[in-house]
């Protein structure tokens, strides 16, 4: 079964995903009209993903890269990676099918040939964040027609899809390992202690972002100069501190716009901005329209 469910996160900007431990493999139906800015903000998660766009237009970014994908393309993301979903245009009747799997669906027991032969080489290589899927060779054909019908087999659940899913997905990988074999023999060592400082200092701005902040205080939630956190910020996700705490406040404005029938000015006091008029410009900026106008869409849809 495919599950459609609408993006969401904890508060540690980890994407909440319904799986089993049972069968650690889900696949997800999102209609990005039904989501706060249309557009999945910058998040993470433990699972490997492999995001399938159902029209043209999807923007995948990462601190390091955006992919542009259209129908009939897909791009893995590797695990515990930032990364942001959103779309060129309008997000109206944009919608995808993302794969949430865990590494043991591939590597069986801790410690195994499978996980150290084949599974650690992708995720102890994080210059490989994302990788994507393009029909325009026998590989990214056959990696397509993988995907294919393995969303066949999630929608019809016949006797043994799990295993054939599982299949599916281990040849899958097998031709990523061989695809990016390349990027992973010229790969950087990258710093680890970027990836942590960046996700203290976003949960930070996800617990105060309705209270006046400062660019020093979100610094002091990783223990680093303001300085430092700019450039943090700068590599991780290509914004400024302040720049992410306003598209968060906007986020969670548009959200309240659309869930309930609070005022406007007291949605943009709630959620942090000084003035009706910031609320206003600020809210534009990013989302291409008034807070008023983005109320009535939303209800319309």
């Amino acid at each position: 079964m495919i599950i459609k469910y609408n993006f969401s996160t904890d508060e540690n900007n980890r994407e909440d995903i319904p799986s089993s431990k049972d069968f650690p493999f889900v696949i997800k139906y999102t209609e990005f009209s039904q989501m706060p800015g249309g557009s999945a903000r910058w998040h993470w998660h433990d699972f490997f993903e492999i995001t399938v766009p159902l029209q043209d237009g999807m923007m995948l970014q990462t601190p390091n890269r955006t992919v542009s994908l259209n129908l009939g393309e897909a791009a893995f993301v590797n695990s515990s990676m930032l990364h942001d979903v959103s779309w060129d245009g309008t997000p109206d009747d944009k919608s995808c099918y993302t794969f949430f799997f865990d590494r043991s669906i591939l590597t069986g027991e801790y410690g195994s040939v499978f996980e150290e032969k084949y599974v650690n080489p992708i995720t102890m290589c994080r210059d490989l964040d994302c990788f994507p899927i393009r029909p325009q060779n026998k590989a990214g054909l056959r990696m397509m027609t993988l995907i294919n019908e393995t969303v066949s087999n999630f929608e019809n659940e016949d006797f043994g899809y799990e295993l054939l899913s599982r299949s599916a997905l281990s040849e899958l990988w097998l031709i990523l390992l061989e695809e990016t074999e390349e990027l992973r023999k010229k790969a950087k060592k990258t710093d680890p202690i970027d990836g942590q400082r960046m996700k203290q200092m976003m949960n930070y701005v996800h617990d105060h972002f309705r209270d006046k902040v400062y660019l020093e205080e979100i610094a002091s939630a990783a223990g680093i100069s303001p300085r430092e956190c700019a450039r943090v910020f700068k590599r991780q996700i290509g914004f400024t501190p302040m720049d992410y705490l306003n598209q968060y406040r906007v986020r969670m404005a548009a959200d309240e716009l659309r869930t309930s029938a609070k005022p406007i000015s007291l949605i943009g006091e709630e959620c942090g901005f000084a003035s009706d008029s910031y609320f206003g410009k600020t809210f534009r900026q990013y989302m291409d329209c008034s807070p008023r106008d983005y109320r009535k869409k939303a209800i319309i849809i």
